[in-house]
């Protein structure tokens, strides 16, 4: 096996590789994924992962006294900027080429605001860039956890505090999302983006800063963690039947009750669990059959490419009228060249520049 590089986190490239696969067979075949949407499931296992990197980054930037706002928002623009706005040029030439483009369909996607496109507004179009929510809600996440941490730098905040403003996401969110089912005076434009606006969906983030800075130790010690460590495909069994209780067969044999439930407690058990697998699977031993599937060279070279494939997924998941296979040929080829000539190069030249500041 390929040894593991000390600076990544073991096993992280290839959840990361497992989470843009679920995304990418979730669009390819939607139809055969009625009761469970694998698709919305991978972007949430993203935004977890995403921000227990980036979480972690900070805090412990702050810890060594290095920590540099200006440094976190010029390292997230280069690493997220460059191989999103080539992606958004080519879907406008295609589009134009075809006469398909509707500014109405694409002006969110540019300045990060995909995810406040209420569905009341979508129609075909929309499917190019409507990926890009995920994006916006990751960007938007990257300008308010920088000035949290600045404030924890600056100590107005203090550790505990810290913890406390995650877990009252975790609480506060899922109060948002079943008022916006409730509530029909709240404005078209929140409640017709439930899923999708930041506020519907940051207590996935929350918990991957949860797990980003309370000690490994302490979780280690839980008897929540001695208990569950062991019980992988049990969790994920559970984790998918949660995820089953918003899917729109199960809201035509129960009632609207089922998605209620999802809303306000269905999806904190599933970030709960994400967050909890994640954990243990980067910690298992490195003779497990977990390790081992993840650190293998194909799923750890998915993970790397798992930025641009989610970019490259969508243009070709378009109900063109070609061959399935070459679609999947068409998005490996699009993501090597987007990670290789943009992604890479641009990150080579980044840290260079950082260093010889």
């Amino acid at each position: 096996m390929e040894k593991i590089k000390e600076n990544r986190i073991p096993s992280l490239d290839g959840i990361r590789a497992l989470s843009i696969l679920m995304v990418v067979f979730g669009h390819a075949f939607k139809g055969y994924f009625k009761l469970i949407d694998i698709a919305n499931l991978g972007v949430r296992i993203f935004f977890i992962i995403s921000a227990y990197l980036i979480v972690g980054i900070l805090f412990r930037d702050v810890n060594l006294n290095r920590f540099s706002i200006k440094t976190f928002y010029f390292k997230r623009l280069i690493r997220t900027f460059p191989a999103f706005y080539v992606y958004l040029l080519i879907v406008v030439i295609v589009l134009l080429y075809f006469e398909m483009f509707q500014m109405e369909q694409f002006w969110r996607a540019p300045v990060y605001l995909e995810n406040y496109h209420p569905r009341s507004l979508w129609n075909n179009n929309q499917w190019f860039v409507g990926h890009t929510w995920s994006l916006a809600v990751e960007e938007q996440f990257y300008v308010l956890i920088a000035l949290m941490f600045m404030l924890f730098n600056r100590k107005v905040i203090n550790y505990n505090q810290l913890l406390k403003i995650f877990l009252a996401i975790v609480v506060i969110t899922p109060l948002i999302r079943v008022s916006y089912l409730f509530v029909h005076a709240i404005p078209n434009l929140f409640r017709g983006s439930l899923h999708r606006s930041f506020e519907t969906v940051a207590d996935s983030l929350a918990m991957g800063g949860i797990l980003a800075i309370i000690t490994k130790e302490k979780i280690i010690n839980s008897k929540i963690f001695k208990f569950l460590k062991d019980k992988i495909l049990i969790l994920i069994l559970i984790l998918f039947f949660f995820q089953m209780l918003n899917s729109s067969l199960l809201v035509e044999l129960f009632g609207l009750k089922i998605r209620y439930f999802y809303n306000f407690v269905g999806l904190t058990i599933i970030n709960c669990i994400i967050t909890l697998l994640i954990f243990i699977l980067i910690n298992k031993d490195r003779t497990s059959t977990f390790f081992c599937f993840l650190n293998n060279p194909i799923m750890k070279t998915i993970g790397l490419w798992s930025y641009s494939i989610y970019l490259w997924q969508q243009i070709w998941l378009y109900s063109w009228d070609i061959p399935l296979y070459l679609k999947f040929i068409g998005i490996i080829i699009s993501s090597m060249i987007s990670y290789y000539l943009i992604e890479k190069k641009f990150l080579s030249w980044r840290d260079t520049y950082l260093k010889n500041k």
